[in-house]
């Protein structure tokens, strides 16, 4: 099960929030399938609702009058016409809350191009690191010995994460990193967002990323995998080792990529991949499964 959030909303908080008396004295953020305990959820959309009830670690719930009169569990409710909005500017107020700013560490070997931009605080970048010209390497980064970040990189890019509400649309404030391990090579003018204190960006060693490539926050990849010009990885996906990701290809969110898998170019992945299997098309079903349908349908054009 995902751990969405796990960030911590202190009961005196919560309570200068709402401007009521709250029972619990620490809660944790989180969404409708958290699994921590004392969790602190919303609900504006009545398909959550049972797996609202049927989770235990939530405690409380920010609720719209509706769908409070629907939960039957004794939990503690805030009911709020907006509960979207609330949810996520605590989100914002305690993240923004707990930050905290470092000065940046450079190792002396590292080679850092005078037209690159590293920021003095947030950024660790460990010996005989490459940053080449025209880089951009934001706040929250972390990057391994002996990689190559290449020309026009934007690395800890702000996530894409905005909500609709009834307030209008509410950016999320991204407090997490990008983990960038040992020999990475990143193409010019890839652009690496970092992810949430509950899931880091992270790119394994070894992983060679070619030109435009789009790592999305949250994503996690593992060791030795290769990913040609233009793939798109949409956030919080998993990707094992070894595995090909092919140009043009694009990934949705939230899904597992395992080992040695092989992504033909210009795919559409919806789907969680097995180990070792070689997918193709859009949306991407197996390889062989996709040859034989294109056989079967030029030979229909054809007449045979």
């Amino acid at each position: 099960m995902k751990l969405y959030y796990n960030m911590k909303a202190p009961g005196n908080y919560i309570s200068k929030y709402f401007g009521i008396e709250v029972r619990n004295g620490e809660y944790v953020l989180g969404l409708s399938n958290s699994n921590a305990s004392n969790t602190l959820s919303f609900l504006d959309d009545p398909k959550f609702l049972d797996s609202v009830q049927d989770n235990e670690s939530i405690i409380a719930l920010i609720v719209t009058q509706n769908l409070a009169e629907k939960v039957e569990r004794d939990i503690e409710l805030f009911i709020m016409d907006d509960p979207r909005f609330d949810y996520y500017t605590m989100h914002n107020d305690l993240a923004r809350a707990g930050y905290q700013k470092n000065p940046s560490i450079i190792h002396e070997s590292a080679t850092i191009q005078p037209t690159a931009y590293v920021s003095e605080y947030n950024v660790k970048i460990e010996e005989n690191v490459e940053i080449q010209p025209n880089v951009t390497i934001l706040t929250d980064v972390e990057i391994g010995s002996n990689s190559i970040i290449r020309s026009g990189a934007v690395i800890g890019a702000e996530g894409f994460e905005y909500k609709r509400t009834l307030k209008g649309i509410l950016p999320v404030f991204h407090d997490g990193k990008v983990i960038i391990g040992e020999e990475v090579d990143i193409g010019a003018n890839c652009a690496v967002s970092k992810g949430f204190s509950y899931r880091n960006t992270m790119i394994g060693n070894q992983t060679k990323l070619d030109n435009l490539v789009h790592v999305a926050h949250g994503v996690q990849i593992g060791e030795r995998c290769l990913l040609p010009a233009s793939c798109m990885i949409a956030g919080n996906t998993s990707i094992g080792d070894d595995v090909w990701i092919g140009p043009n290809a694009s990934v949705s969110s939230w899904l597992t990529i395992e080992s040695n898998a092989f992504i033909t170019m210009g795919s559409v992945v919806t789907k969680n991949v097995e180990e070792g299997s070689h997918i193709t098309g859009n949306f991407a079903i197996p390889h062989s499964t996709f040859l034989n349908i294109l056989k079967k349908n030029i030979n229909e054009i054809e007449g045979k």
